[in-house]
């Protein structure tokens, strides 16, 4: 079997929403099942079984005092519970989809956190770390680089990667190596923190995503790289798949490379979910 666990029914961004706007509009809207089916259709088409929509949790408008970022705030527009309701709906009318969000991992906002995800029926839930206090991972408008340098950011990355491990609210983290993403390695020094990272994440008994999205990115690998998860692998850590697509095309996409890296570091199953509840299934091209 194989799956899809970190989709979004939109791209980021007003322009790039605009942009696209008339693609759904086409099918009934952003939620319809029309659009959504269009998601199921390209998982079909890459022999991937099952998918789950997870949305960035900076999209709605339960959550837009969460963070100062204006970004963040002019993003905060949709409606949770009607999000939701679409795709148990979806799933209703037959589609293979589960009902998922991408949280932000955001310290001082645990409690809020946890009140949310306990609102809604949700069968998975990313972590992501995006943000270094006011400062962006990987938003090129508010880029931590400048200010805290290589060392300062994957440092601190790394202790709130473990820190949102330990947290207990999320079952997936995503792209674990994020920091990357515009072509900034983590320092050689650091790899000692990562490994005691990892042995943290596996006491934890959350997964982690092996994810096509970085081969679309500046720096052209998979999230995480062959290196980490082969360490992952070695500490037990377990796996989903995916491709954090914005866009019906982009779903599975680069399958092959993510699978072959999976089977190279190790894994024989990835983990399906259901109501949050995790499952080992073998990893094959049905």
């Amino acid at each position: 079997m194989l799956t899809d666990y970190h989709l979004h029914l939109q791209p980021d961004g007003e322009e790039a929403r605009d942009a696209d706007r008339t693609r759904w509009d086409r099918e009934g809207g952003a939620r319809s099942p029309g659009w959504i089916a269009r998601y199921v259709d390209q998982a079909r088409a890459r022999a991937v079984s099952e998918i789950a929509i997870t949305e960035h949790v900076h999209r709605f408008a339960d959550v837009r005092h969460w963070h100062p970022n204006p970004w963040w705030q002019g993003e905060a527009t949709e409606d949770l519970g009607a999000h939701c309701d679409a795709l148990l709906a979806a799933r209703d009318g037959g589609l293979p989809v589960l009902v998922g969000i991408e949280m932000d991992w955001i310290p001082d906002r645990v409690d809020d956190t946890r009140a949310l995800l306990a609102a809604h029926p949700f069968d998975i839930v990313l972590g992501s770390v995006h943000w270094l206090g006011d400062l962006a991972v990987d938003h090129p408008d508010y880029p931590c680089w400048d200010d805290l340098g290589a060392d300062e950011t994957w440092g601190r990355y790394l202790d709130e990667l473990a820190a949102a491990a330990a947290s207990g609210l999320f079952d997936v983290l995503a792209h674990p190596d994020l920091p990357k993403v515009f072509g900034t390695r983590m320092p050689a020094h650091l790899a000692g923190r990562r490994d005691e990272v990892i042995a943290a994440i596996a006491d934890c008994g959350v997964a982690v995503e092996c994810s096509s999205a970085g081969l679309r990115k500046p720096i052209g690998e998979l999230y995480p790289d062959p290196d980490w998860l082969a360490a992952f692998c070695r500490a037990g850590v377990p796996v989903t798949l995916s491709s954090d697509a914005h866009r019906p095309e982009d779903v599975a996409r680069d399958y092959p490379t993510a699978v072959a890296a999976l089977r190279g570091a190790g894994y024989e199953t990835i983990t399906r979910f259901r109501a949050r509840e995790p499952e080992q299934v073998a990893i094959t091209w049905d």
